[in-house]
């Protein structure tokens, strides 16, 4: 009975060995708040977002003789949206309607290059994101973020070796964000 149930387990052991790899990966970057503008006035803003990147992939890599495609487990254009909302919440800026100001986040660049050896591999992600303020008297305002991480390590390149390179350069383009102050300067010295 034992050996039988001992069996059982080794086989169950084996055949999810096998199991092919889920290709979503989790992006989950840490969230950075800049600190209250104590002057700021009430300024509504209307923030949208727009992914522009030719490939929706964060990553391609190659298992088993196939290129397989790993995408993220959520809308990174909402994503950062979020992202940006909180940061401009956090400043003193409230979000809705009428807005004096229109702001579009713009996902310009975001993926990871994965090369893997016999014994190492390297994951290469950047990101490219850009803050466009458009006022109601035409004026504008752009301001790009960029950023970039490189890992190497001992092995093949796992999803959640992928995934955490992608959520480091991720962290830190928010954290770049939550430090400059440049675009709500903008709107807080144009915006009526």
């Amino acid at each position: 009975m034992i050996k039988n149930l001992l069996c059982a387990i080794f086989a169950l052991t084996l055949l999810s060995g096998c199991a092919t790899p889920s290709n979503k990966l989790s992006i989950e970057p840490v969230m950075s708040v800049p600190a209250a503008d104590p002057t700021m006035r009430p300024i509504s803003l209307n923030i949208s977002s727009q992914d522009k990147r030719a490939s929706k992939n964060l990553a391609e890599i190659n298992r088993n003789g196939k290129l397989e495609a790993l995408v993220p487990t959520r809308d990174i254009a909402f994503l950062m949206q979020e992202v940006l909302q909180k940061q401009m919440t956090a400043r003193g800026f409230m979000m809705g309607s009428p807005a004096s100001a229109d702001v579009i986040i713009v996902i310009n660049k975001l993926n990871a290059d994965v090369g893997e050896g016999s014994i190492r591999h390297n994951i290469s992600a950047k990101a490219d994101i850009s803050v466009i303020v458009t006022l109601p008297n035409g004026s504008s305002n752009t301001k790009t973020f960029r950023t970039s991480y490189n890992v190497q390590g001992p092995f093949g390149a796992t999803n959640e070796k992928i995934a955490a390179a992608i959520n480091n350069v991720l962290s830190e383009l928010v954290s770049d964000m939550a430090k400059d102050a440049s675009v709500s300067q903008f709107i807080k010295s144009n915006a009526r």
